[in-house]
């Protein structure tokens, strides 16, 4: 019986370094560990702008805890140079109506988040796939720009990623 114990042993040990190892390899290697959960990442591709000023923002919430959303506290429209050209704060993004973000999948979908008269954001569910239709007061000139988007925790790129998409008005 005590042959049985210690073969057991060993294999519990060589399965866990084998899946240890294995995340390692697949995550950066042994000297830097990523953690996908910890903080929300965006995807913005399919976004697209018009030069009426009607900006589509194809929003994918690709990254980070499932437990609470990710919450977009800021939409911005730069030049390429980096100059804000026009922004949505939290305020303007909790206040919007409901009709203006439309939702691929129907459980737990995206939406403004206000408390009272005060907006907070948009809440971004891990895995949802949604488009919020804003309007710029103004006509866009043709020509290329970067629409970006800000996390709650003010940034706006993770693992390697920024959640920003070049456009194009023509």
């Amino acid at each position: 019986m005590r042959t049985l114990e210690i073969i057991a042993i060993i294999f519990m040990l060589i399965a866990t370094g084998v899946t240890f190892g294995l995340y390692q390899i697949n995550f950066q290697g042994f000297t830097h560990l990523t953690n996908y959960s910890k903080t929300p990442a965006y995807d913005l591709s399919g976004t697209r702008l018009y030069s009426n000023g009607t900006l589509l923002l194809n929003v994918t919430r690709t990254a980070g805890p499932d437990t609470y959303g990710g919450f977009i506290v800021l939409v911005q429209i730069l030049y390429p140079n980096g100059t804000v050209l026009y922004q949505w704060t939290g305020q303007q993004l909790g206040m919007l109506p409901q009709s203006d973000i439309i939702n691929e999948f129907p459980l737990h979908p995206a939406k403004p988040i206000h408390i009272g008269n005060y907006g907070v954001g948009i809440l971004a569910p891990l895995g949802q796939n949604f488009v919020v239709k804003l309007q710029v007061p103004f006509h866009i000139s043709p020509g290329t720009y970067i629409v970006r988007v800000y996390d709650a925790d003010g940034q706006y790129k993770a693992y390697g990623t920024e959640f920003q998409v070049t456009v194009s008005v023509s």
